[in-house]
């Protein structure tokens, strides 16, 4: 019997050092690792501006001889080492890897059923596709309309609830991205309702167009077993051991490049766009500075440059900025944290920094407890969603005076890990459910 050949469609620049990319790329290596064929497809590395060209150059400039540059070319190596991969025209590629609406979308989502349709077409007869995984709704939408009815069962990586999501990207700040051209202080509340109608009609229609699905979280499963007949799972997004990785960095002499003391800083670590809710970070970080209470840092990190995004920390009371220069570098920042920080109250998705967090035996403070598999007191601090920022202060301190309590939290977290998010388990029940998607699409 010959192995399971599978096409994973992500609608999304790739490689790129941002939790979907991630997930798709260790979902591809976990099953490739149990005996799938796996081929790519996505937009392709994206198409960089003269001044993002000049920030990456920098970037690489800027790498402090604690081997950023070498895990750089490392970790893009593993993206794509093995793989065949199909890629959109480079014309029709977004310049800006940004998440979320864009003027620039309409174009990649051409170029990119086009080349899912090419990619369907030359592989034919033996070398034919048993199964796409789509990543993301564009990509789910685009396999279910364009590749047409013979094209091979569709299963749906569900990495967020639009219903939830769409109107999250109203919020933080509007200097950049697709909502800057709107003025939104009078109509914010329908636009926000009509966003949301406009999600769940699309989260439905997905559901039950797909043949099968993946849901990451609790709400997601849902949403997908109330309107879908087909199968699906729950299988929370793999990573592997960072604590087993042979290009691990110091965690304590990364911290110190950074000007910051190991174990004594709480980190968000991730992308600055709005949904991600930056905004309770600030008015945390401010309160926090106001009560001169804390003397823990709050320390946002990313791979952006600040002077290549609107959050520039340097006039925020309380918060610092750290940038970074690869995802090994990112992991031994937030193994060093006292915590990490999550700040997203919309459901559906399943941040990656959190299963890194978890990995690296880091306890998270957040807004949900069950959609994640976190419990409250055991590896997480679980704020209330309705008052955030009173709640996360709260947290914050808690957690400043407690070392014991750290420490257990963080037992917590790294048990966790290893219970819901290590590769091998995962890539094994994605691979029986795809054999049971195909069973059950040759039988309709």
């Amino acid at each position: 019997m010959r192995p399971l050949r599978l096409l994973l469609a992500g609608a999304f620049p790739y490689p790129l050092n941002q939790g979907s990319q991630v997930y798709f790329q260790e979902q591809a290596i976990a099953l490739r690792g149990h005996g799938a064929e796996v081929t790519l497809l996505t937009y392709g590395p994206g198409r960089s501006s003269k001044g993002s060209a000049r920030a990456e150059a920098r970037s690489a400039a800027a790498a402090n001889g604690l081997g950023q540059r070498e895990n750089r070319s490392t970790e893009h190596w593993r993206a794509l080492d093995g793989f065949d991969h199909f890629q959109s025209p480079a014309w029709t590629r977004p310049a800006s890897p940004r998440a979320g609406p864009s003027w620039a979308k309409p174009l990649a989502d051409l170029g990119f059923a086009m080349t899912l349709r090419d990619a369907l077409a030359s592989s034919v007869g033996d070398d034919a596709f048993d199964a796409i995984l789509t990543h993301n709704a564009e990509a789910t939408l685009t396999s279910c309309l364009v590749a047409g009815p013979k094209r091979p069962p569709v299963v749906y990586c569900v990495h967020t609830l639009l219903e939830q999501e769409l109107s999250a990207y109203l919020r933080g700040p509007k200097e950049q991205g697709f909502w800057n051209n709107f003025d939104l202080s009078q109509s914010a509340g329908r636009l926000t309702t009509g966003l949301d109608r406009v999600g769940a009609g699309i989260d439905r229609w997905l559901a039950r167009r797909s043949d099968g699905w993946i849901a990451l979280t609790q709400s997601s499963e849902r949403v997908m077993r109330q309107f879908s007949s087909r199968p699906g799972a729950l299988v929370p997004p793999p990573i592997p051991d960072p604590l087993a990785s042979l290009d691990r960095l110091d965690p304590d002499a990364v911290a110190r490049s950074h000007g910051l003391e190991p174990g004594r800083f709480l980190l968000y670590s991730g992308n600055l766009d709005g949904y991600q809710e930056l905004d309770i970070l600030v008015s945390a970080a401010a309160e926090l500075s106001r009560r001169n209470s804390a003397s823990t840092p709050l320390v946002l990190a990313s791979h952006l440059a600040a002077s290549s995004t609107a959050w520039t920390t340097r006039s925020i009371p309380g918060l610092q900025f750290r940038q970074v220069h690869s995802s090994a570098e990112m992991l031994a920042l937030l193994e060093s944290a006292r915590a990490s920080l999550l700040l997203r109250r919309t459901e559906g998705g399943f941040p990656i920094k959190l299963v890194n967090s978890l990995a690296v035996g880091t306890p998270a403070i957040a807004f949900h407890e069950r959609e994640w598999g976190l419990e409250h007191d055991r590896n997480a601090l679980i704020c209330s969603p309705v008052q955030p920022v009173e709640s996360m202060v709260e947290a914050v301190e808690r957690l400043e005076k407690d070392d014991a309590l750290a420490g257990r939290l963080g037992e917590g977290a790294r048990a966790l890990y290893l219970k819901r998010h290590r590769p091998e388990p995962a890539a094994k029940r994605v691979l029986a459910l795809v054999e049971e998607v195909c069973r059950t699409r040759d039988v309709r």
